[in-house]
């Protein structure tokens, strides 16, 4: 069906300054680990207030070396949240880790600190937290915990670039923060994402993982010979690295990946990245017009702006109540997608119901706050920066006239 208003495939609108810059990195001698992708790094980490940013080939690939760096080892636990794209945890997984979902606060979808405490034990490691929508996590009592106990903490920032926390940019308050540039993001590299960091050891691993490199500590040889042969003089063959002169201590090493952003990408990212406040902004101004269009509709609440952020709105939220309503959600979504042709995706089935956690021995009743917001309540509109604002007065209308339909005009 054609919608009015769709909401899923729709990309950022890229201009001529995109198609210039993509263009002239055409005609660069290299496509992969040039000059764009070390200008988009440094730009970032400027925009960002951060020492080390690493452009990587998406947020799930920035995930695995948060995941390698920190070292987790089968049968660690991590605390994170089960409102969020299943990608967060698949790192974890791949690597044995025990995984334990807290709850959220209903209004915000973000992880509850206060849920968080009561599942540490002596086994935790690390808390991964998602800034889910483009609002910050309640960092502060998140870091606290984590301080307390000896934890790392991993930010999931695909939703967030350019949103703060208390005037901080998010990604760069907990130990790693980790950002996709996605297509549909509020800034996008096509397919593409970041790893940040403070901590100079983990920015040196994750620079070594994530670009075919191993990662361990060496000893000089000895003998610098491979068998009979020395080290040639005359020519380089760049595999030889440092075989003949060195070996991994113990024998132990952590193995790397290509994780690289490339020159194409990061081309478009720094064009994109010079336009994120714009791009941003349009999406908090068409926000707050459904905000007010939506306030005072029986039956709906819009999510809160909390003052500690400052909101970026990849997704926008409200929440429905089909008691006050009289009908289902289900049957208003139905009204929205079949008579009012605005497309609705729910963004996100508590994770911890999936087959694969399922299997795992999660169950529903685990996260309830989640689970009754999701399954009753929660409502994603469709938000980009190119809507028009007659789509914005389109779903606001259709949103009332579902309210009364449904509700036998009380």
């Amino acid at each position: 069906m054609t919608y009015v208003v769709p909401y899923s495939g729709i990309s950022n609108r890229l201009g001529d300054d995109e198609i210039k810059a993509v263009g002239e990195a055409l005609r660069q001698d290299t496509l992969a680990m040039g000059p764009q992708g070390k200008e988009f790094e440094r730009l970032l980490a400027e925009r960002l207030g951060s020492p080390h940013a690493q452009a990587t080939s998406s947020c799930t690939t920035a995930l695995f070396l948060a995941a390698q760096v920190l070292e987790l080892q089968p049968g660690d636990e991590v605390i994170t949240t089960p409102q969020t794209f299943w990608v967060t945890t698949w790192p974890l997984q791949a690597r044995g880790c025990v995984i334990k979902f807290a709850d959220i606060d209903p209004d915000t979808l973000n992880i509850d600190p206060t849920s968080i405490e009561p599942l540490v034990t002596e086994k935790t490691k690390s808390i991964w937290v998602v800034h889910f929508g483009g609002q910050a996590v309640d960092m502060d009592p998140v870091m606290e915990i984590a301080e307390r106990h000896g934890l790392t903490v991993v930010e999931d920032c695909a939703h967030a670039a350019g949103a703060t926390y208390k005037g901080r940019a998010l990604g760069t308050i907990g130990d790693i923060g980790c950002f996709s540039f996605h297509s549909l993001k509020n800034m996008t590299t096509g397919e593409g994402g970041a790893f940040v960091t403070r901590n100079d050891r983990y920015a040196e691993m994750a620079r070594a993982l994530g670009t075919i490199h191993n990662y361990g500590e060496m000893l000089e040889r000895d003998d610098q010979r491979i068998g009979p042969h020395a080290q040639p003089a005359y020519y380089k063959d760049a595999h030889v690295l440092r075989s003949y002169t060195h070996d991994y201590a113990g024998g132990r090493y952590l193995v790397g990946n290509n994780f690289r952003m490339s020159e194409l990408s990061a081309a478009l990212g720094i064009v994109q990245l010079g336009k994120l406040d714009r791009l941003n902004e349009r999406r908090r101004e068409i926000a707050h017009r459904l905000d007010d269009g939506l306030s005072g509709v029986r039956g709906v609440d819009v999510q809160h702006e909390k003052p500690y952020a400052h909101h970026v709105y990849h997704l926008y939220t409200c929440f429905y109540d089909p008691e006050v309503v009289g009908a289902p959600k289900d049957d208003f979504i139905r009204h929205l997608q079949e008579k009012e042709g605005i497309e609705i995706v729910i963004r996100y089935f508590p994770i911890h119901l999936l087959p694969e956690f399922r299997a795992l021995g999660h169950r529903y009743g685990e996260c309830p706050v989640a689970e009754k917001t999701y399954f009753e309540h929660q409502i994603q509109l469709p938000i980009y920066d190119h809507l028009t604002d007659a789509q914005v007065e389109h779903m606001i209308a259709a949103v009332r006239r579902g309210v009364a339909e449904l509700g036998g005009g009380r």
